[in-house]
């Protein structure tokens, strides 16, 4: 058994009916051999040697602690069968784009089985051209898109089946609550006397790097909150998704004759569908839009704590950048947000790993989520929020990657992320050989109010 840290646990925490904290990966493949298809059982087998070899614990599952008085524990699944995790689904006729999108709206929709170890593959075929989807769902809790990126950029997967139940323990059962509770208060006392007094000189460390990397200039402005606008409207619990794909030379290209890099090119491109979306359905509001951009950990030591640490798991900073939609040049804009990224990233990298999540490993849950409820509530109340959307940047393979022993090809990557109940917008992008995915995910449901 191993207790999640404290940033992994906040993804159990955060998740409602409303909100499953799922993460989404989509890759589209097609024969190499049009005289050759794969058949799903072989497909399979491939699942389940990329599940067994990438998806640390695959096979264990998640157990909270009685009144979440510290985090969750993994624990093998005594029930475990990978029969409960891959599923096949052939998409109606004619099996385009249209209806993909609508099978991962629905997919992306589902809570998954607390009971279970938390992810799910399915094998989708029907598709035009006589192509196959491979859509891969883990909880947040599994990792971030930085881990993910990393294990769908693995070339060697062959369609030699795993052993899945390698991840288990022999003998291992299910804690009761009395030993949940027990051990739930022993190690929080471990936290409170071995980890503190060392995380304490941990941010003294990060505070001296950061001084440095000031050079005695004043800190990056940051925003304090976002506008309220119908992008933080909750409305239903029904999801939409939707993806188009550009050029990577094109978005290149572009980058370089607005003299900027591709992330900032594509919070610019973002910012310019926001500007129409919200002059369509609403209004712009004065103030400049937020968006919560997530980044690789900057400047941080890996700091050991005495939770698990031995498996990959969420470890990313977030910046905050403004986008001012009042300026209606595209050029003028793109430049602005460049600055305010620039600054934004910065900004964490000055803070030298000083975290909100940080602080995540010693608060006992049921504290988490009272914070957690807490500021969504004030949120409410103040019509101020955190950020109006969260937009995420990641850099995938960069050479084509292959399945069943090379028999298919994959020819697009898709990914999202998930929706909390404050958000209605997640616009997750990421490349993939000569491609870039935009994918935006959003709520059914929003209000809309007519320019009229």
């Amino acid at each position: 058994m191993k207790r999640l840290r404290g940033s992994d646990a906040f993804a159990i925490y955060s998740e409602t009916p409303t909100s499953p904290f799922v993460t989404l990966k989509v890759g589209i493949y097609r024969p190499t051999n049009s005289d050759d298809v794969p058949g799903i059982d072989e497909v399979k087998q491939f699942v389940l040697s990329g599940v067994a070899r990438h998806i640390a614990y695959a096979a264990m599952r998640i157990v909270r602690v009685p009144f979440d008085l510290h985090h969750p524990l993994w624990v093998a699944d005594p029930d475990f069968s990978p029969e409960n995790h891959i599923f096949h689904t052939r998409l109606p006729a004619p099996g385009d784009k249209a209806r993909l999108c609508d099978l991962i709206s629905d997919l992306m929709g589902r809570p998954m089985n607390p009971d279970r170890p938390l992810w799910e593959v399915w094998i989708v075929d029907g598709l035009e051209e006589r192509k196959i989807a491979i859509v891969a769902k883990l909880h947040h809790a599994l990792a971030d898109g930085n881990t993910i990126a990393a294990m769908v950029s693995d070339t060697h997967a062959t369609s030699a089946a795993g052993n899945l139940h390698g991840h288990r323990a022999d003998g291992e059962t299910i804690p009761g609550r009395a030993r949940l509770v027990r051990d739930a208060l022993v190690d929080l006392a471990r936290s409170y006397t071995v980890d503190i007094p060392r995380y304490y000189s941990y941010l003294k460390r990060a505070r001296a790097r950061g001084k440095a990397l000031a050079h005695g200039e004043a800190e990056p402005d940051m925003p304090s909150g976002a506008p309220y606008t119908v992008l933080n409207c909750s409305g239903g619990s029904g999801r939409l998704y939707r993806y188009e794909t550009a050029p990577l030379a094109t978005m290149k290209a572009l980058s370089k004759r607005f003299g900027c890099t591709l992330n900032s090119l594509v919070l610019g491109v973002c910012s310019e569908a926001l500007r129409r979306y919200l002059q369509q359905v609403d209004t712009v509001p004065p103030a400049p839009l937020v968006a919560a951009m997530p980044i690789g950990a900057l400047g941080e030591e890996d700091f050991k704590s005495v939770l698990n640490s031995d498996i990959l798991h969420n470890n990313v900073a977030i910046a905050i950048v403004p986008m001012d939609l009042n300026i209606p040049d595209f050029a003028e804009r793109l430049h602005v947000i460049k600055r305010a990224a620039e600054s934004a990233i910065e900004h964490v990298r000055r803070r030298g790993g000083r975290r909100f999540d940080n602080y995540l490993d010693y608060l006992p849950g049921s504290a988490i989520r009272l914070l957690h409820s807490t500021m969504n509530r004030l949120q409410e109340r103040s019509r101020r929020s955190f950020a109006n959307v969260i937009i995420s940047n990641v850099k995938g393979p960069s050479k084509p990657l292959y399945a069943v022993d090379g028999r298919l090809e994959m020819l697009e990557l898709l990914s999202t992320g998930n929706l909390n109940d404050g958000g209605s917008l997640n616009i997750t992008v990421w490349s993939y050989v000569d491609k870039v995915c935009f994918s935006c995910y959003t709520r059914k449901g929003r209000p809309f109010r007519s320019r009229n």
